[in-house]
């Protein structure tokens, strides 16, 4: 999400450097409700600055990014599209072809992600989430 915020154009920098997206984490990655999901939607800014590294970076999600907050969806939805377009174009991602023993880590402050089933039944994946708690967006 680094590259992808370092890629926009100046002009759609300065557009959304003062943007807040609506949050809503209470939909799986194939739209239905979460059924374990208890909370609520979150406001975050579209350009987030990573607390360690000071970098700026996209922070927008096609799955959990619920509107750009006080903007018409006329008017957000195709912004919100052009950032996501940018964030997956494939020399801006990383794909993990997983063998066994492997471990991954990412940061959730620069990184979009998703599990992929790119394995076949009867197989199995199996993962152990740790969750650290970091800082508020800025």
């Amino acid at each position: 999400m680094y590259l992808a915020f370092e890629e926009l154009p100046a002009d759609i920098k300065q557009q959304i450097a003062e943007l807040t997206i609506n949050h809503d984490a209470s939909l799986d990655s194939g739209g239905n409700p979460r059924a374990d999901f208890k909370g609520t939607g979150a406001n975050h800014p579209i350009v987030r600055t990573h607390p360690v590294t000071g970098r700026k970076c996209l922070y927008v999600n096609p799955l959990c990014t619920d509107g750009i907050e006080g903007m018409p969806d006329a008017e957000g939805k195709p912004l919100l599209e052009e950032l996501y377009s940018l964030c997956t174009r494939p020399e801006l991602t990383y794909r993990h072809h997983w063998r066994k023993g492997d471990l991954l880590m990412w940061d959730n402050c620069s990184a979009l992600h998703i599990a992929v089933m790119d394995y076949a039944l009867p197989q199995r994946r199996r993962m152990h989430r740790t969750t650290i708690t970091g800082t508020v967006p800025f």
